[in-house]
């Protein structure tokens, strides 16, 4: 659990065990705590502390931008052929008498992906 809050700049590996034993377990907390309250762990002070905080805040901004990012990708690979940039339509492959899976096709270059 500690090494969670080890991916926040600034945060080693037993400051991270300090903030554990002080109860924070995650880098939403650290991003969302005052200087004074970080203040209070062991090996922390008031300015290692707003630096923390600050570089929490930077590691979820940055995250969140990642996400949306590849939800963006995936939507967009969802909806047109990475080979060609066609049309997918559903379709249906067959593989068996009773076992069929369901899946798109490029209608220009013919390329399949499940759906």
């Amino acid at each position: 659990m500690s090494n969670e809050i080890e991916r926040v700049r600034g945060i080693g590996p037993v400051a991270a065990v300090n903030l554990v034993k002080a109860g924070v377990k995650s880098i939403e907390q650290i991003a969302n705590a005052t200087p004074e309250e970080l203040a209070w762990i062991k090996g922390i002070g008031v300015k290692s502390a707003k630096k923390i905080i600050e570089n929490a805040n930077e590691l979820l901004q940055l995250e969140k931008n990642i996400q949306q990012v590849l939800n963006s990708i995936k939507e967009n690979f969802a909806k047109n052929c990475p080979k060609c940039g066609g049309a997918f339509k559903s379709i249906y492959i067959i593989l068996g008498p009773e076992k069929r899976i369901r899946a798109k096709q490029c209608s220009v270059c013919k390329f399949y992906m499940p759906e």
